[in-house]
């Protein structure tokens, strides 16, 4: 009874995030994102935040606040805790510079095909998983081992130039030269725009699924499958969708990441801490919420790069600071960055009333 209770007052909050203000908040979030760039070289205090904070390491942030937003669709809603998103993100990179070396296919198109086959590839982990039940962390490390047998055998194949990877062509190979059409640009700040428009849309997809039945029903398969199941929610068949819609997406961001930087790896691609990457920034900003993976990028990704970029010969140190956050956000803040200004309101309330 109290689980029923308890997903029809989640429904109540669906049906009222569009009237509490949360699409103009996401508007207005993304206005801010959109007029970021220029405030980097505003001298405040004597010094421009842009020699810390580059545009470069925005992109970046912005790369793994999609990639979080991506797999939280299918880990923050339905509880089904990934450790393998790091083979989406391959197959996304791998595909696109595959066709476009091989047959100087556009890489937009090559970007959908890759998103399908890590659909594909993701509904075949879900099967597998679903099938003989797999939950919690069992599903967590089957998903890993998913993850690292792709990588094993593309290290291994030489029709993907095994070790060697890719490297990204000229435009001139297959386009009439850097833009839009050739997903490659003369500077950083049209790439940071791109990928803008990449996180805003798996945002406002991420916003419509938490609007809908489908949301609806991903929730309840996170707070209590087994009455999600009596109530008549096909819990197979929705985790299989939200693994499939999830990798899908992440495909794109390896398709990003594949067009700006010159080369990718198997180790690169579908490297091991690609996996706490992509997962991190959720799991810090709030598992299952729509600003959450954001919030959590801008904290654990700026401060990994800045501390990798300023100890280069202390190999490991931002491993060390991911490790760090965690554990005080698991401490402190289990909820996720998300709920900070939250607790300031109540804080400032205390001290008001004292």
């Amino acid at each position: 009874m109290m689980n029923l209770l308890k997903n029809k007052k989640f429904l109540d909050t669906l049906l009222a995030d569009f009237d509490n203000g949360t699409f103009i908040r996401l508007i207005i979030g993304f206005i801010f994102l959109f007029l970021l760039p220029f405030v980097l070289e505003v001298p405040i205090l004597g010094f421009r935040i842009s020699e810390w904070f580059s545009i470069k390491i925005l992109i970046i942030t912005l790369i793994f606040a999609y990639t979080a937003q991506a797999w939280n669709i299918m880990s923050g809603y339905t509880g089904q805790f990934s450790f393998g998103h790091a083979a989406f993100f391959g197959i996304g990179a791998y595909t696109t510079q595959k066709l476009l070396a091989d047959i100087s296919l556009n890489p937009w198109i090559g970007m959908i095909i890759g998103g399908v086959l890590a659909a594909l590839y993701g509904m075949l982990i879900g099967f597998l998983c679903f099938r003989y039940d797999l939950r919690g962390h069992y599903f967590a490390l089957s998903t890993l081992a998913f993850a690292e047998l792709l990588r094993h055998t593309i290290k291994n194949l030489p029709q993907l130039n095994a070790a060697y990877g890719y490297y990204r062509p000229f435009p001139e190979q297959y386009a009439s030269g850097p833009g839009i059409l050739a997903f490659q640009f003369e500077n950083d700040l049209l790439y940071y725009y791109l990928i803008l428009a990449f996180l805003f849309v798996i945002t406002l997809i991420s916003w419509l699924i938490r609007q809908s039945k489908l949301g609806l029903y991903f929730f309840a398969i996170r707070d209590d499958e087994l009455v999600a199941e009596t109530l008549g929610v096909n819990s197979f068949r929705y985790k299989i969708i939200a693994v499939a819609i999830s990798a899908f997406f992440t495909a794109w961001a390896g398709t990003f990441w594949s067009m700006y930087f010159n080369t990718i790896t198997p180790d690169i691609a579908f490297g091991l801490f690609k996996n706490v990457d992509i997962l991190l920034p959720a799991v810090v900003g709030g598992l299952g919420t729509l600003f959450g993976p954001i919030i959590g990028s801008f904290i654990v990704t700026p401060i990994s790069e800045i501390v990798r970029t300023s100890f280069t010969g202390l190999y490991g140190v931002d491993r060390i600071i991911y490790g760090v956050i965690l554990i005080l956000i698991v401490l402190y803040s289990p909820e996720g960055a998300v709920t900070w200004l939250q607790k300031l309101r109540k804080f400032k309330l205390r001290v008001i009333d004292k």
